[in-house]
């Protein structure tokens, strides 16, 4: 294919804004009270894989965990930051549709993982389970709710 150039196309190639450069998230960081008990839970709860742990001379003050879908999230030994996020929505995961939403809460139940109930919101219906600092996972349909879920 040929293409013509214009007088606007001599001119340097157009300079790449920062959104543009970006090509996929790298991970998510979360802060965590004990990073053992929280790598338990988001393995139970998540399915997670460890990657990595992160010690110093006091023990323990990361891990990091991949997820079989290929996210990343890394936690972080800082209880102060984790008792300010208490009950703040940090991490939001897509399920197809209600229904594995229903499914994704009888298996929470069975593991005896606490959560919410499903809830409506403005894009579709979502649980909200927090990790053990009380932060929360917050687990959205990829589909708006239909009228017969409503």
């Amino acid at each position: 294919m040929m293409r013509v150039v214009t007088e606007g196309d001599a001119r340097e190639p157009r300079t790449r804004e920062p959104g543009d450069l970006v090509t996929g998230l790298h991970h998510i960081r979360i802060p965590v009270t004990d990073p053992w008990v929280s790598r338990d839970w988001y393995i139970a709860t998540l399915g997670m894989v460890p990657v990595l742990d992160e010690e110093d001379e006091d023990g323990v003050v990361g891990v990091v965990l991949r997820h079989p879908e290929g996210f990343v999230i890394g936690l972080h030994r800082d209880p102060e930051r984790a008792a300010s996020l208490k009950g703040f929505a940090v991490v939001g995961l897509t399920l197809d549709d209600h229904n594995h939403l229903r499914q994704l809460c009888t298996r929470l139940d069975e593991r005896r993982i606490d959560h919410s109930p499903p809830e409506k919101g403005h894009i579709g219906w979502y649980v909200n389970v927090p990790d053990p600092d009380g932060i929360l996972i917050r687990f959205h349909t990829g589909t708006a709710p239909a009228a017969e879920e409503a």
